[in-house]
């Protein structure tokens, strides 16, 4: 399963290498696609393939590691996040909440009532795993899961200019002041997340999972929507991303190690802390 999970790893890696050399080429030099691609067949078919591909390979790589090393608690894990993340999406595009109004095109593959595709929550399981070993290598309970939060939001500060305004897989009903995307949509991620490493936190509150395994994966997915918004020029979330990691894992090394945060925390917040670090 370790061989199996980098292998799936590597070929999502291959994936999201070639889309950012072929984005960046073509769109640089469309005469050159002309030349190789006359009809556009091959372009056309890459930009719905290679992010279908790109999705599956990275929640293959990311369960097989964790079935391995977590076995049945992982597998509850998956069900958990795929089950609660397509809630969340299924709200999301019928309601407008937590997220704000927006509806996935038809580029993601077949979807669940037509709405949310189905890789998805698949997508939300890999770097909720992922930033939830990174996460509790670094502290515990409450702290955790904040820490966690904060890593899967710091990766949509790039995912949703990458995804909705580079590319259109996903648009939103109305223009917000981030990239076209509403700030209630941070708002959304963050109480998902939240909600997310909660749950993780009682299903798996150890992962065994190896730390360098889960960087790679971030790193991988991080990579994709900051190559896109590198070579379109988004350089307020090209910088904020990488900077709201740095922030977060400051806070994680001198402040949530230490405990000072809990020390200044409400008596509630810190009795939560207290029953999370216990149940860890």
């Amino acid at each position: 399963m370790l061989i199996i999970g980098w292998f799936f790893l590597g070929i999502q890696a291959a994936i999201v290498i070639g889309s950012l050399l072929g984005y960046g080429i073509f769109t640089a030099r469309p005469d050159l696609l002309v030349q190789v691609d006359p009809q556009a067949k091959f372009f056309v078919w890459a930009f719905q393939g290679f992010a279908i591909g790109n999705m599956l390979f990275g929640g293959l790589a990311v369960l097989a590691n964790a079935l391995r090393t977590d076995r049945l608690k992982a597998l509850w894990a998956f069900m958990a996040v795929y089950l609660v993340s397509l809630l969340s999406e299924l709200i999301g595009t019928t309601y407008g909440i937590p997220f704000g109004a927006y509806a996935y095109t038809a580029l993601l593959g077949t979807k669940w009532f037509d709405r949310v595709p189905l890789l998805i929550p698949l997508s939300w399981f890999t770097m909720s795993w992922a930033c939830w070993v990174i996460a509790r290598q670094r502290s515990r309970g409450l702290r955790a899961v904040l820490l966690a939060a904060a890593l899967l939001l710091a990766w949509d500060l790039l995912l949703d200019p990458a995804m909705s305004k580079v590319t259109s897989y996903w648009v939103w009903a109305e223009r917000g002041t981030y990239y076209d995307m509403p700030l209630m949509n941070l708002v959304g991620w963050g109480v998902t997340g939240l909600v997310l490493f909660i749950i993780l936190s009682k299903i798996v509150p150890n992962p065994r999972g190896r730390l360098s395994f889960s960087l790679s994966v971030y790193l991988v997915n991080f990579s994709l929507p900051l190559g896109f918004c590198i070579l379109n020029g988004y350089w307020l979330a090209a910088f904020a991303a990488p900077a709201a990691i740095a922030v977060v894992w400051v806070l994680a090394t001198r402040l949530l190690s230490s405990g000072a945060l809990v020390q200044h925390t409400p008596d509630s917040l810190t009795a939560i802390d207290g029953a999370l670090s216990q149940r860890n």
